[in-house]
């Protein structure tokens, strides 16, 4: 019976069926039937206000496979969905599910859709599971929520504190770089690596390149190729001799970092011109073509 249900859905599919001629098939007692139904829609239907909220509503269905295919649905169809009234409330209702893989797929499609607020995406920061919390904050940057993320960093979770620390960087706000002073201490490497990165796009200040500079003496190269991203934004006067040095470093990926620093200077300070042509001999083609690049921008 279910291969003649799916089989009808599929030859439907032909015919650009409307939500009115799915509605049973949405509906049917067999899960296959209702995937396929939601698949075919998906592909068919031109009334995305009508259509949108059955997306949203699958995320409360009985089967598990339903559900997981109403998010992945919601994430591919984000640029045609329409954001209703209905579409919101299933989706706030989603995001009361035990399910975190649901409640990820609501919170995500309701900042994405820009229906959800800053405070609702504060009370998603307690949620349980660090994967909807990581939602959050991915929320709370497309609304520019820069205290709310301070919150974020003190996450308990490193992947929160993590998405703090890049969603600071993406907010742009040299107000953030407090927090990230603060994160760039953190336990975990990836963290503090992320921090001081971030540093580059909110602007590296003096207690800030102090910090910078001392990570450069760290063992892990993900810190100091950080650090050099974040000196970057410091001072010329101060760090151009501390990424001068990092331009020696032992790890390919640090020496970028601080020859692509120091070539951003270059026009204003000519004394980093011999780091720079030293710099053209190194190891790696990466770092000699940034080099070179620095040199001479307009070959």
């Amino acid at each position: 019976m279910t291969s003649n249900r799916i089989l009808i859905l599929l030859e439907m599919a032909d015919e650009c069926p409307t939500e009115a001629e799915l509605a049973g098939f949405l509906t049917d007692p067999d899960p296959a039937v209702r995937r396929t139904a939601l698949s075919v829609l998906s592909e068919a239907t031109e009334d995305w206000t009508t259509a949108s909220p059955i997306f949203a509503r699958a995320l409360d269905d009985d089967d598990e496979s339903v559900r997981a295919q109403a998010a992945d649905l919601l994430r591919e169809l984000r640029e045609v969905l329409v954001a209703g009234p209905e579409f919101a409330e299933s989706l706030r209702g989603a995001v009361r599910r035990k399910e975190t893989g649901v409640r990820v797929a609501a919170v995500g499609a309701l900042w994405r859709h820009r229906l959800s607020t800053v405070p609702e995406l504060d009370t998603w920061l307690s949620d349980p599971t660090p994967e909807v919390r990581c939602e959050a904050v991915l929320g709370l940057v497309s609304l520019d929520a820069l205290e709310v993320l301070g919150r974020a960093a003190t996450d308990a979770d490193a992947a929160v504190r993590l998405a703090a620390a890049r969603g600071i960087a993406a907010v742009g706000d040299p107000r953030g770089t407090a927090t990230l002073i603060t994160l760039a201490g953190d336990p975990e490497v990836l963290v503090r690596a992320a921090a001081l990165t971030s540093m580059s796009q909110t602007g590296c200040t003096v207690d800030a390149a102090l910090i910078a500079e001392a990570a450069l003496a760290e063992p892990h190269w993900q810190v100091r190729q950080g650090a050099a991203n974040a000196l970057s934004a410091a001072d010329p006067g101060r760090a151009g001799e501390s990424l001068i040095n990092a331009t020696r470093d032992d790890n390919l990926d640090v020496r970028k970092a601080a020859v692509t620093a120091l070539g951003a200077w270059l026009p204003a300070r000519p004394e980093l011109r011999a780091a720079l042509e030293a710099a053209q001999h190194d190891a790696d083609a990466d770092v000699r073509a940034h080099a070179r690049m620095s040199l001479h921008p307009n070959p």
